[in-house]
């Protein structure tokens, strides 16, 4: 962490290899909910404001890649405003990350700082408009798989093909409307702009569940180029799909996932950071048991790159126990990623102006218990989709277990 070490260094943490004292917009994206966890709300704010405001007309509406911690951008991935590394899900991840810090901060100046409420508006719009190769509303580059001219993707594979859009392109362009759509009140979001982009969300979501499938490959293409859609793994054009929720809970996701879990198998990634995003992949359709897998390669592996610890405080102090923010203030919400017979207790977590705890048994019961700031109301989704809604006051634990029962609040203590 910067903050405080030099007056001119912007409050900031490492987000980057462990040999380049910098952050990058990619590993920001991935790293924020972890650095919330751990108090990092301020560097959160200051990093997303400082990338935001460096994505003007002049750079085709991109945030430039990575910066010094001092703010200057940083020499090895920028040479000019026509050539510094630029990848299309980067944009796309820092506007659904800013909403994500909204709702776990309730703190506005992520949604409306000038640089950040700008920098939402030019992201969905102006940026799509300057990168649609294909014409279809989906952003995109011009395949030459040279990151210093930008690429559709996150998968900086060196070899052809190149994508002119990409499923971990569109999946994060998706999820950032989606995101702006839970939050279009708070946002100050005109009502023609919020009405158009809940359309484009929805649009997105059917257009890739229409037209990015393989019926003869069962799986979800990694991406286009001019001679039509790509078969066989991604990396993250694979996996970003799950990442993200773009695929609708049915039998295609669970071919996808299937098929990502054979690849894995097959052609692990050689880079560890390339892990850290599997737990969220498994998480989000209920492959519990994968999730878990893949959480115990990652603290095994002791490595010091920064996603991953910071990515593992979030996988198991949220990912685990499902606790999420809700789209309103003071909705909290819960689901147990555990095996039947283990438990998972977190506590001092800051949802909101409230600090909370919860606790799960196994699938049969759990715990929630307000610690500081006002009550919350607490949704807890069971595995089989069931869910409990109660009402947590101040100060407060209250219990539910799966047949639907819960007590009356009683002291925390």
């Amino acid at each position: 962490m910067q903050t405080g070490r030099q007056a001119d260094f912007l409050p900031s943490y490492w987000a980057g290899l462990t040999d380049r004292p910098m952050f990058y917009s990619r590993d920001l994206a991935h790293q924020m909910l972890g650095a919330h966890l751990l108090g990092l709300d301020a560097e959160n704010l200051a990093m997303l404001r400082h990338f935001a405001a460096s994505a003007t007309e002049r750079r085709g509406w991109y945030p430039l890649w990575a910066f010094h911690f001092d703010g200057t951008p940083a020499a090895i991935d920028y040479r000019g405003d026509d050539d510094f590394v630029r990848e299309i899900p980067a944009p796309f991840e820092l506007v659904e990350k800013a909403v994500e810090q909204y709702r776990w901060t309730r703190d506005e100046r992520f949604l409306r700082t000038p640089e950040i409420a700008a920098f939402i508006r030019s992201t969905l719009t102006s940026f799509v408009r300057a990168h649609d190769p294909l014409g279809t509303g989906v952003a995109g580059e011009s395949g030459t798989g040279d990151i210093f001219r930008g690429t559709a993707t996150y998968n900086e594979v060196e070899h052809p093909p190149h994508l002119l859009v990409a499923a971990d392109g569109i999946a994060g362009q998706w999820a950032a409307h989606a995101a702006l759509a839970d939050v279009a009140a708070d946002a100050a979001l005109e009502p023609e702009f919020a009405r158009w982009n809940t359309e484009r969300a929805t649009a997105l979501q059917a257009h890739f569940a229409e037209d990015w499938w393989l019926t003869e490959h069962a799986h979800y293409t990694a991406g286009f180029t001019h001679g039509g859609p790509v078969d066989g793994f991604g990396l993250e054009s694979t996996w970003f799909p799950a990442v993200k929720g773009v695929m609708r809970s049915d039998d295609r996701a669970r071919a996808h996932l299937d098929f990502l879990s054979a690849a894995l198998e097959q052609s692990p990634p050689h880079n560890i950071e390339a892990f850290t995003y599997l737990p969220e992949a498994y998480l989000r359709y209920g492959r519990d048991a994968e999730a878990l897998r893949w959480i115990r390669f990652l603290a095994a592996s002791r490595a010091d790159y920064p996603e991953v610890p910071f990515t593992h405080v979030a996988h198991v102090a949220t990912g685990l126990t499902g606790l999420d923010a809700g789209p309103r203030a003071g909705e909290v919400r819960t689901r147990p990623h555990i095996p039947a017979d283990a438990w998972i207790e977190v506590d001092g977590v800051a949802v909101g102006g409230s600090t909370v705890g919860v606790r799960h048994e196994g699938h049969e019961a759990s715990d929630l218990w307000v610690t500081d700031g006002p009550g919350v109301a607490w949704t807890s989704t069971w595995p089989d989709g069931r869910t409990t809604r109660v009402e947590v006051p101040a100060g407060r634990r209250v219990r539910v277990t799966a047949d639907g029962a819960s007590t009356a609040p009683h002291e925390q203590k």
